[in-house]
């Protein structure tokens, strides 16, 4: 039912970023894993999504990185080696991106009236916001998150560290990343799902072939 969409939203990601693409789509796989043992679903029944919902939630997380400037999506300097206006002008995209997601997703919404779309816009929206309220867009802070984004917050994180990026050639490994992870529960990550969650991913295997997860992956969304 959504397969189309959610496709079509990827795939103009993977035009303009394989990187961020591929972070997506592994996101996607660590959520589609989770929501199948009990503590995910237990978590999909606290947060009020379905699982599809969640997965989709992963998958659509970075889509509002269509819209920057190629200079900066494809930038591979961290921050703190560019000059003062270059980081001013990446830490706009930065902040703005959740919203650019939530904006882009919400359009789906508007066109079909379809809560579907509204919920995964909730999640992306906030992914980026922290526990103790100093993370952003909007400052959130503990329950004012939606329950969707404080998974996919840390989900995104330990996705994000782990693999390969522009501005980071040698991924962490796990465990110093899961290791860091706890250290941030109840400031950077939700307390009780954050030790849940890290527990989770102490022990789920990596992805073999992330193109051919996504293709069956998608049979799922034919039904929604």
């Amino acid at each position: 039912m959504y397969r189309k969409e959610i496709q079509q939203l990827l795939n103009d990601l993977a035009c303009v970023d394989d990187i961020n693409y591929y972070h997506s789509l592994r996101t996607g796989y660590y959520l589609s894993r989770f929501v199948e043992v009990e503590a995910g679903k237990q978590f999909l029944k606290q947060a009020w999504v379905t699982r599809n919902e969640f997965v989709a939630i992963g998958l659509l997380h970075d889509i509002g990185k269509v819209r920057w400037p190629r200079e900066v999506l494809l930038a591979s300097e961290r921050l703190r080696d560019l000059g003062r206006d270059r980081v001013l002008q990446a830490w706009n995209y930065i902040i703005e991106h959740p919203l650019g997601s939530e904006e882009i997703i919400m359009e789906y919404y508007k066109k079909t009236g379809n809560r579907f779309w509204e919920r995964i816009a909730q999640g992306v929206a906030a992914h980026h916001e922290n526990y103790a309220g100093d993370g952003y867009p909007l400052r959130l802070k503990g329950s004012e998150i939606p329950l969707s984004a404080r998974g996919l917050r840390l989900f995104d994180y330990f996705t994000g560290a782990t693999e390969v990026r522009r501005h980071s050639k040698y991924p962490r490994r796990p465990q110093e990343v899961l290791q860091f992870m706890r250290k941030g529960l109840g400031t950077h990550f939700d307390p009780y799902w954050g030790e849940r969650i890290i527990e989770f991913l102490t022990n789920v295997q990596p992805p073999q072939s992330l193109d051919q997860w996504y293709e069956k992956e998608l049979e799922h969304f034919l039904s929604s």
